[in-house]
């Protein structure tokens, strides 16, 4: 009778570890990759700009020759994606004003890519007249990720 109780008291325990543990073991296991993606963000961006401004022509001729055309903004804003718990770089994009659209027209984009499998992927994902930092506070799918840096002056 003790090994029947015993036999339907560890699946509960298992299951309730389980529940308890997931979210602060998935958290950990995520940000143990972080520094990694930003670096691999940082050694490949102008080719993943390429490949953003191609992915969106292959669709759309005039969109990939006006975002060909865009000032990319230096700044990366880090956030992850909610839904798909992807780890995301948001990069702000300023478009040289038509001649004949009023001075009141946004002329700024996100560019969103998205680090899936242990690589940076450009698919040509947009938010369209939305800068980053709006798109992070204003859009509840897309949690920002905090930067932490290293102490540069470590006595080793």
């Amino acid at each position: 009778m003790a090994w029947l109780i015993g036999a339907g008291v560890l699946p509960v325990c298992i299951f309730a570890a389980w529940c308890i543990l997931h979210r602060p073991l998935r958290i950990f296991f995520e940000d143990l990759h972080v520094d990694q993606a930003r670096l691999a963000f940082r050694r490949r961006r102008e080719r993943l700009e390429a490949e953003f401004v191609a992915s969106l022509g292959r669709f759309d001729r005039d969109e990939g020759l006006r975002w060909d055309d865009a000032q990319w903004h230096d700044e990366v804003l880090w956030a992850r994606d909610r839904q798909t718990r992807r780890f995301l770089a948001l990069v702000c994009v300023h478009f040289e004003p038509d001649p004949f659209e009023t001075p009141q027209v946004r002329r700024h984009a996100t560019a969103v890519f998205e680090f899936h499998k242990g690589r940076w992927r450009a698919e040509g994902k947009r938010l369209d007249q939305v800068r980053p930092d709006e798109a992070v506070g204003r859009n509840r799918r897309y949690e920002p990720v905090a930067v932490v840096h290293p102490n540069p002056r470590r006595v080793g």
